[in-house]
């Protein structure tokens, strides 16, 4: 069973404006690779993929008919993290942009690694973190 499960296909996010996100997501290097609406039960599902080197997003909006309410409350991911080559010239180029810096940023050393990060908030509050680690 371990060698079926080869790493993340990609991590999906309900977003209650596809066009405002995938803008957002394209500022961090992201590049919209797909992008249509299917017809769901309740109305038109708008879905977007966008692409990394590494990561694919695939974001997605719900049809107004359906609750989207994306303040609730509710466990789960608390926040997903972006690997870097560079913290200090991510944080530029996030300051840059003029995107807040929630938490960090944050250098520790650990036993094993040195570890550099810091978190922005996405368009519908995501806490997306941005991280660097080196392992001796």
């Amino acid at each position: 069973m371990n060698n079926l499960i080869t790493g993340i296909a990609h991590l999906g996010l309900k977003v209650s404006d596809i066009d405002k996100s995938s803008a957002f997501y394209q500022t961090l290097g992201f590049s919209v690779t797909e992008k249509f609406a299917k017809k769901g039960e309740n109305g038109e599902v708008h879905v977007a993929f966008l692409t990394s080197p590494k990561l694919t997003l695939e974001l997605y909006q719900l049809p107004d008919s359906i609750d989207n309410n994306l303040s609730q409350s509710r466990n789960g991911i608390e926040h997903f993290a972006l690997e870097v080559n560079d913290i200090d010239k991510m944080l530029n180029k996030i300051k840059a942009l003029g995107y807040e810096i929630n938490e960090g940023p944050v250098y520790e050393k650990r036993e094993y690694c040195e570890v550099s990060f810091f978190l922005i908030s996405g368009p519908d509050g995501e806490r997306i973190e941005f991280d660097m680690t080196r392992y001796f």
